[in-house]
This record gives structure tokens, sequence and C-alpha cells, in this order.
């Protein structure tokens, strides 16, 4: 497989660039003597790429394919140096979000692991990616597909939903979030290998007190602004984030429900005009704003002749329904879906399930007792936990797509599919199910994620079978959701939380 590297730069002194230039000359490159630009001092060209060095300092190497080019690029780098802080420990996690500033769609959080022996070779693949400029799909796509190629490259990804960002101050969502992640790269890592690189976009107390049990515990923590031009592993986690939302928007601008004749969503960003002539089509045709809509940022509110800022409020994390030994172990890093219970507001009962009905066009939780309903329910599991790992009946059910469809229970989970469901669910109904959360995953309101097959499934008694499904809930910290009151009873008996249909 031919590897194509993109594009690369580094900020090189004179003196410095001199060298650098006699060394190209030394490899077989050629000396562009026809330079018409004022800007540019030298250029270099080989087969298929070219070394500009500009007056600002800057020395740039045009995309190529070529095997020789990787030495011409080391020997820049020995003498360049990284166009980013050199790693301090074994492993490096970045964390960083893009979105939270755009009028369409969700915001995307990150975590990113890898490291530090493929620090050089992440380096180039990222190459000059730069998530503030407008790009196509395809190339956020190819700047993913290189990075997949890196061993020991691992990620967490979630999402916030634009109506989430319209009602709620989404820091507080944000620090729960990103702890949870930490949390899951804690439990293959000690603290003391890592280097811990945040974003700072108002990290709270709660977070920053696990942040500061790391740093004690001797990780390298850095929260800092615009990270990801001083961090290579804050840039990766926000390439990934800025290739999930570029997905997305690509998504719904395909999508017929969402097309105006003449204009596209464009990239939804305030500054783009596209976008803008979109939303203000839209508004002329008098149907509600589209679920993608942040109906409160300041562009939408004015196209809607509204005025004002609208006044935002806490997120409904429910701690109050959680455990206290829960609660302890999420703040100090420590999350398992082991301890994950509910406690009932009214008649005060802790309980590893709950139950949900569909009502109609309304997803409701239940305390799994008496009955009743628990207000944001979904929404404190969906951000504490994050993870759902369906078996066959609910697949088979259509509960899920029937849900998205009409109400947002269960909104922003990652759905968990495992090899064992696929094969029961290779039914009329289950592939309807599958096309159905497919299209939702698509336009990014699940996130869908399939478990590696191990061994030959269908040797395995159903005992069995439900031992593997319940050993991966266990695995990947993800609540299992079941209409099976069999199923149910096994999965509490080992200590896993369940919903129940």
């Amino acid at each position: 497989m031919i590897i194509k590297y993109p594009s690369q730069k580094w900020r090189v002194d004179i003196n410095t660039a001199d060298e650098i230039k006699s060394y190209l000359i030394h490899q077989g490159g050629l000396e562009d003597k026809n330079i018409k630009s004022e800007y540019e001092v030298w250029r270099i060209k080989f087969s298929d790429a070219t070394l500009t060095y500009y007056r600002s300092g800057i020395l740039f190497c045009t995309a190529s394919s070529a095997p020789s080019i990787k030495g011409v690029w080391e020997f820049i780098s020995s003498r360049a140096g990284s166009r980013f802080i050199l790693p301090t420990k074994d492993f490096l996690i970045g964390l960083d979000e893009t979105g939270k500033g755009e009028i369409l769609g969700h915001t995307i959080l990150v975590g990113a692991i890898f490291p530090k022996t493929i620090f050089k070779e992440v380096e180039r693949l990222v190459g000059v990616a730069d998530t503030k400029k407008k790009r196509s799909t395809s190339y956020w796509n190819g700047v993913l597909k290189r990075l997949d190629l890196m061993k020991g490259l691992d990620f967490y990804l979630e999402k916030i939903p634009p109506w989430h960002i319209d009602r709620f101050n989404i820091n507080k969502i944000m620090d729960v979030v990103y702890q949870r992640i930490l949390s899951n790269f804690m439990r293959h890592f000690q603290a003391a290998d890592c280097r811990i690189v945040l974003d700072d976009y108002g990290v709270g107390e709660k977070l920053r007190r696990y942040l500061r049990s790391l740093e004690n515990a001797g990780a390298d923590v850095k929260i800092i602004h615009q990270a990801d031009e001083h961090y290579l592993e804050a840039r990766v986690a926000s390439l990934i984030a800025k290739r999930e939302r570029e997905k997305i928007i690509e998504a719904i601008g395909r999508d017929e429900e969402f097309r105006i004749e003449g204009c596209n969503i464009g990239s939804g960003n305030a500054g783009d005009k596209e976008t803008i002539n979109w939303l203000k089509k839209w508004k002329e045709t008098g149907k509600p704003w589209p679920w993608f809509v942040k109906q409160s940022f300041r562009t939408v509110r004015e196209i809607d002749g509204k005025l004002g800022k609208v006044e935002k409020i806490e997120p409904p994390l429910r701690e109050d329904i959680l455990p206290e030994d829960f609660i302890k172990e999420f703040e100090a890093g420590q999350f398992s879906i082991t301890t994950l219970s509910i406690i009932c507001p009214f008649c005060g009962e802790r309980s590893k399930a709950a139950s949900v009905t569909l009502d109609g066009e309304q997803t409701i939780g239940r305390c799994i007792n008496c009955k009743k309903p628990i207000k944001d329910l979904n929404f404190t599991l969906r951000y504490y936990c994050g993870a759902l790992l369906p078996d066959s009946n609910i697949i088979i059910g259509g509960l899920l797509g029937k849900d998205l469809e009409k109400s947002k229970f269960f909104e922003g989970f990652t759905i968990l599919l495992h090899p064992i469901v696929k094969k029961e669910c290779d039914t009329t109904g289950g592939k309807k199910e599958f096309e159905r959360l497919a299209k939702f995953a698509a336009i990014g309101r699940i996130r869908l994620e399939e478990i590696p097959e191990a061994g030959k499934m269908e040797e395995l008694s159903k005992l069995e079978r439900d031992e593997k499904i319940k050993e991966s809930a266990f695995t990947f910290n993800a609540i299992l959701i079941t209409g099976d009151k069999a199923m149910k009873a096994f999965a509490q008996a080992k200590g896993l939380f369940c919903l129940h249909v």
C-alpha cells in the first residue's frame, strides 16, 4: 500500500535554512531559479515534492508518496526540531473539542492516546492539517485514514447535541465526559507514564481536582488555551473531533428533508455565508427549525426576530439519584459499571436496574420497584456512562429506532453491537432496525460501534452467549438493555446495571 504523506512545515532560522538547502541539493533536489514571489527565498524540487523557504521563516513541503522523502523530512526535523512540544512521558493523552461555537450540529469531544514511540510518525501523518481551516470531508477522511494506520493510537469520542447546548451551560457536561474518558484510559495505563493535555474551555473544579490527583500520582498535566497549537496529542484529538463533525454535517446536507433549492447548509459556521443563506431560506419556508440548528445562538435569534441572550441553566446531571460510592469512585477516576445503580427519589430503593417504557411519543425511564417516572434519568446515564449494549430482543423489537424517531431518550448514547446480537438479529425486523440505527448514526444522533468477534459464536450455548454479552458490558463499561427478565436477573446477579423494557 502506497502512503501519501501530507504536506509538512517547519519554522527554520536563516542559517539552518542554508544548511538544509545544501543538503536538499546534495540529495538530488533541483533549485528553481525563476522565483517571482517576493515572499519566497528559495525553492527546491524533487520528483513529486517541492520544498519552499519563505521570508517568514517557514519551510514548507508539498505532499509526497516518495519513500525517500521520509529521510529528507527526518533530516529537516533533526535541524529544525518538532513543531510541537516533545514527549515528556511514555504515553500522550490529548483532550479537545470542536463545534462549540458553530451554529449547526453537535459539539464533539475527543480523548486520544498514543505512545511516544510513534510521535514522529504521527506528526508526519498529521502534516499541516489545521481544524481552523475550511476543508472538504474527503480531506478530513484522508487525515483519519492515515492515523488509523498507526498501531497504538486509540480514542474515545462523545457528542453534546444542539438542544442541550441551547438549554444548558455545557462546561459541566464537558467536565463529566472528559473525566469519564480519562477514567477509561486510566483503566489500562499508569498515571505516572502519561502526559495529559486538555484544551482549557473553562475547566470546573471537580475535573481540576481529579487532574491534580493524577498529577500527584506522577502524570504531567497541562491545561492550556489553544492546546492543539503546541501539543501533538491535543492536535490529534482536535482532528478526530473535526472529522466526526464534518461527516455529520455532510450527511445532514445530503438529507432530502433539509435541502433547499439553490443553496446548501455549508459548514455550519457562523461566518459561513452559505450557512447564513440556508438559515434565512429555511425560515422563509415557515417550518420549525430542524434538530441540528442551535436556536439559542445570536445569528438564529436575529433571524427569528428575537432580542437579547438566552439564559442557560445548569445541566440536570442528577447526582441525587446516583449512589455515594459510585460518585466517589467516579470523582476518583475509577468509573465502573459495577458500582452504578439508581436510588429512586420516591420509594428510596437502590436498584441495579431501571425500566424503560415507550408511551406513545415519549420514552420514559422509571423506577424498577415503584414504577414512578424518574426525571432526567436518561440525561444522567447518558453523560455519566454513555454506552448501551442492547441484546437481541431489543434490536428485533425496534425499540431504539422507534425512540429516536419519536423521542430522544437514547439520543447521544454509544450503541455497542455485539457479534452474537448481530447474528441473532439476521431477520427482517433486525435488519430494518440496523438500517434505522445506521441512519441515525450517520447524522450523529447516536454513535454505533461494533464489538470484534472472538471465537465461533454459533458453537456457544444460550447461557454461554449471554455470558459473552455480559463480559462485553463489563469490558466496555456499558449499560445492558434487555427485554428478557431472565437476562436482566442474570446480569444483575453479576453486578451489571441494566435497563429493562
